[in-house]
């Protein structure tokens, strides 16, 4: 069933699950919040089985956005189903556990976990899941798209590293990033974050992208690296691909500094740390000099200047 999650703001965030759904009407439901979310399929599970799947979407003025769980089954978009529900946009997939494929008109792809693919909508494609999946997906209509990038649809797909050793340029990882972070409820200002998505693609595609992206790119840039003490100004920009002054004027517009930025980034890497069970017992000094902390007094320092509490204390108040 679909409802809002709890304390959602009125930006359009909603799950559908078909938990508690007649097992016989479960994948005819999933079939029709999909055509009314994202983008018309049509459904069927590997074994003949019940489907169990749940889909948190959220609608901006823009984009459509979903974080996909379900158990093994196989998705089509047929002609028929694409003149049933024409989408005028391109969709994209970011696949985060679950092999699967993807059969399209030219071929077929096989996306592994930190692999996305991004393609026509209207296209006709087929996917299956033999282990189940989990994803993030993204639709851009094509008007949008082409305003962003200067292209309005896609001849084949295009398929890219967002994590993990096949990992394309940052601006991927930052895009995936910046997705579940806003489906996890984490952003605030969802213009910025509509922009910042479009931008980001805008380099994934090619095209050149503006002060958001870039910042986006870099922020995902250092935390990916912040543990690593040689993480520099040089660095960063160079991952980017801007220069260093002006990755210093657009870390400058957002408040902050390069220095300032990767000692945010070690603090919150530290502070995750330690408010994990894993870390329970392991020191303090190792903690720090783990995530690229050289002097203990300074990262203690710097960690109650930013949390309001010594990571002592902050340690205590989890096992409490």
């Amino acid at each position: 069933m679909m409802q809002p999650t709890p304390g959602a703001r009125p930006h359009g965030l909603t799950r559908f699950s078909t938990a508690g759904l007649p097992d016989a009407r479960r994948i005819a439901l999933w079939e029709e919040h999909n055509a009314r979310a994202l983008v018309g399929l049509q459904a069927r599970t590997l074994t003949g089985g019940a489907l169990e799947a749940t889909e948190l979407n959220l609608n901006l003025p823009q984009l459509q956005l979903a974080q996909v769980w379900g158990n093994p089954h196989v998705v089509e978009r047929s002609v028929r189903e694409i003149a049933a529900h024409p989408a005028e946009a391109v969709v994209a997939y970011f696949t985060l556990e679950g092999e699967g494929f993807f059969y399209h008109r030219d071929g077929c792809e096989i996306l592994r976990p930190g692999e996305a693919i991004l393609y026509d909508a209207d296209q006709p494609f087929m996917r299956g899941f033999s282990h189940g999946l989990k994803e993030l997906a993204l639709k851009i209509p094509r008007a949008t798209l082409s305003e962003f990038t200067g292209q309005s649809g896609l001849i084949r797909p295009k398929i890219f590293g967002f994590r993990g050793p096949q990992a394309g340029p940052v601006h991927a990882g930052a895009l995936a990033s910046s997705l579940g972070a806003a489906l996890s409820g984490r952003a605030t200002d969802w213009d910025d974050l509509e922009k910042t998505a479009l931008e980001l693609l805008a380099v994934i595609l090619g095209a050149g992208a503006g002060p958001a992206g870039h910042l986006a790119a870099a922020q995902a840039f250092i935390a990916a690296q912040c543990a690593d003490p040689r993480l520099s100004a040089g660095r960063v920009a160079a991952a980017v691909g801007i220069s260093e002054r002006q990755l210093s004027r657009i870390l400058a517009e957002a408040g902050t500094s390069v220095p300032g930025a990767i000692l945010d980034a070690r603090l919150k890497a530290v502070r995750q740390q330690l408010h994990s069970p894993e870390a329970a017992r392991m020191p303090l000094g190792t903690l720090a000099l783990q995530q690229g902390f050289a002097s203990p007094t300074h990262f203690s320092r710097s960690y109650k200047e930013k949390f309001g509490i010594s990571p002592l204390q902050d340690r205590r108040t989890v096992g409490a």
